[in-house]
């Protein structure tokens, strides 16, 4: 089988999540000051690489951007936030959901509907 640039591209930037991810772990753990700043400055060495490899395969068309994360601003339409001046009505985070609870999600182990 013969690996394509975009599949040894995707590989890399998988390990290199997984990496950042486990630093990150470590950092949030770690208990030695001097111990926690080293892993902060290799694991920020790590998101560049990160970004150039995204970069490298954004500008080739390997990794489509989804429009939330474009920094394009959207309409009412689609977001489903109004402006509307007096009106109290909640939204829920989840469509049909209530107070941050999934439909289909029981809110908790005693049955709780906030």
């Amino acid at each position: 089988m013969e690996f394509t640039d975009r599949d040894i591209l995707t590989d890399i930037l998988t390990g290199a999540k997984t990496i950042s991810t486990g630093y990150h772990t470590a950092v949030l753990e770690s208990a030695n000051d001097r111990v926690r700043g080293t892993l902060i400055q290799i694991n920020n060495e790590e998101l560049n690489i990160q970004k150039k490899i995204f970069d490298l395969m954004h500008s080739r068309g390997w990794y489509p951007l989804d429009p939330v994360f474009t920094g394009v601003p959207m309409g009412a339409e689609t977001t489903g936030i109004r402006s509307e001046i007096g009106s109290m009505r909640s939204v829920s985070a989840y469509p049909g959901g209530s107070m941050g609870i999934a439909p289909g999600m029981s809110p908790g182990p005693i049955g709780r509907s906030w």
